[in-house]
């Protein structure tokens, strides 16, 4: 054995007697090593793992090295959500306590650098990166060796608890208040399949949501989805929209019922008003003119005060939209021609629409009967009053001898006959007189001539 060979000998007697005596007594600190190999391991899954299911992680403790040895692990979960649950080692010599939920410590309970493997339990609840950090430290609370492990966590998956409220109208628009868990970095929420209009995270368990309109009434399910994935779905109900309905009635001027002539103008009004909770969308009014235009003329008049409106192919047609409480009033006329059978019927109603019916008294019905134009009566003839001869009344027979005129009794004139200039009395009824005097003295006259006659027929 060379020289040089012996002298390494001691030397290394004197190492190992510093290291035992460094591990055992806690001598010279300096001695051992700051981070042995063999102090710890730590082993688990990298991920990812599901979140919201436990996964395990082993810390080995050989403590078979030629350094330091440990007798104390400490360890700290960090990063996402996670805790310890359970803890147990393999050798009845260790304990641990991970009360604190996310940190604890396992120790040799003799405070002896016994070897052991110790399994916890880990729990995370959140997406995202939990770290497990590992520090070993010997019986006098020295750090001599740590470890890490990362395990990916994959986010957990939203769940919806309820809504607030349940229902909305068909129409969607609706803000709802959607409660849960894991609500946070949300990428979508839908209602029977279609997206909300706009949704607000507000928090990890509360989604604010606007209601898209539906496709039907009734229950739909709600849905929220974030990098966890898609929860089990909630349930929104649509409500059935408001029932609206209609009514019609149609009257004439004359009324049903009377009797018109030929040149006679007949004016027919239809009436429709909404009724029920909700309004009416194209609501529908048909009048059929066929029994009316045989014995009249359409005059081109229809007109409503709501919708559109149109006389075609003898039918008046109507089309509109009525609000809650809406009426429409539709008008048109004839007149009376008399070509055809005599009648005028017309017959309202609302083609193919269960929601318009005929109201009840007036109905949706006229009829009119026609008759021939009257033929106006002659108009009798006054009678004169100034003794001349009545139109029609025969002239007397001029052989016929008239009776003598009787001359009237001289008049003395009133205060209020005033004499004209000319000797004529004013047109108060004295020429009457004064032609009754001319003609008596034209008789006196002729009698005078006869009487001469005779007396020269004797001289003669």
């Amino acid at each position: 054995m060379s020289r040089s060979t012996l002298a390494a000998i001691p030397a290394r007697r004197t190492a190992a007697l510093l290291a035992t005596a460094t591990t055992t007594f806690g001598l010279l600190t300096l001695a051992s090593p700051a981070h042995a190999d063999s102090v710890v391991q730590l082993s688990g899954p990298t991920g990812p793992v599901p979140a919201n299911t436990a996964y395990t992680v082993t810390l080995d403790v050989p403590n078979t090295g030629s350094g330091s040895r440990s007798t104390n692990v400490n360890v700290k979960l960090s990063g996402a959500a996670a805790t310890v649950t359970s803890a147990t080692a393999s050798s009845p010599m260790w304990g641990c306590d991970f009360s604190a939920g996310s940190a604890g410590s396992c120790w040799n309970l003799a405070n002896l650098p016994d070897p052991a493997s110790i399994t916890l339990t880990v729990l995370p609840t959140a997406g995202g990166t939990v770290t497990t950090d590992v520090d070993a430290r010997d019986f006098a609370g020295r750090p001599v060796g740590s470890a890490t492990l990362d395990t990916q966590v994959a986010a957990p998956a939203p769940t919806v608890a309820g809504l607030e409220p349940g229902h909305g109208p068909l129409a969607g628009g609706t803000a709802v208040t959607i409660t849960g868990t894991h609500f946070t970095g949300a990428t979508g929420v839908s209602f029977g399949g279609a997206p909300a209009t706009a949704f607000s995270v507000d928090s990890d368990s509360r989604i604010t949501a606007t209601v898209p309109a539906g496709a039907a009434p009734g229950p739909v399910a709600v849905a929220v989805t974030t990098p966890g994935g898609t929860s089990a779905t909630g349930q929104y109900t649509y409500d059935a929209p408001p029932v609206g309905t209609y009514t019609l009635t149609e009257t004439s001027d004359p009324k049903s019922g009377s009797v018109v002539h030929a040149g006679d103008t007949v004016t027919y009004t239809v009436t429709v008003v909404q009724h029920g909770d909700g309004s009416v969308k194209e609501a529908r009014v048909r009048d059929d003119l066929s029994e009316v235009l045989d014995d009249a003329d359409y005059n081109g008049d229809v007109r409503t005060d709501l919708g559109t409106v149109e006389v075609q192919g003898g039918r008046m047609l109507w089309t509109g939209d009525l609000p809650v409480g809406g009426r429409a009033t539709i008008t048109y006329s004839v007149t009376v021609n008399g070509k055809g059978d005599h009648r005028l019927s017309t017959s309202a109603e609302a083609p193919d629409d269960p929601r318009g019916d005929c109201g009840t008294g007036t109905g949706c019905t006229t009829d009119l009967t026609v008759k021939d134009a009257v033929t106006p009566s002659p108009t009798p003839t006054p009678t004169p009053t100034d003794g001349s001869q009545t139109p029609g009344t025969p002239s007397p027979d001029p052989s016929t001898p008239s009776a003598p005129a009787t001359s009237p009794a001289p008049q003395t004139p009133t205060a209020t006959e005033t004499p004209q200039a000319s000797g004529v009395l004013a047109s108060t009824g004295a020429d009457v007189l004064t032609t009754a005097a001319t003609g008596g003295a034209l008789l006196l006259l002729g009698g005078l001539t006869v009487a001469l006659g005779r007396r020269r027929g004797r001289h003669g």
